[in-house]
C-alpha cells in the first residue's frame, strides 16, 4: 500500500535520488521507505529458473567442478 511521504529521506532501493516530501512512497519487506516505481531489491537466496546449485562446492554453476 502507497502514500504521500510527509518528511524527506533516503530512498532505501538506493535509487540514487532522495525521497522528498509529497512523493508516492510505500515500505519494503525490511520496513524502509522506498519510491513506488523502484525495483525493489533482488533476494540473494532466491534461484533464477535457470540456476543449478552444484551438489559439491554448493556454488551456482558454472563452477570449478565442472572442469
Amino acid at each position: 500500500m502507497s502514500f504521500r511521504a510527509q518528511y524527506n529521506g533516503t530512498c532505501a532501493a538506493n535509487c540514487g535520488f532522495r525521497i522528498h516530501e509529497g512523493d508516492e512512497i510505500e515500505r519494503d519487506d525490511d520496513g524502509r521507505f522506498r519510491h513506488v516505481d523502484c525495483v525493489p531489491k533482488p533476494d540473494p537466496t532466491t534461484l533464477g529458473p535457470k540456476e543449478v546449485v552444484c551438489g559439491i562446492c554448493w556454488l551456482v554453476k558454472p563452477c570449478r567442478c565442472d572442469e
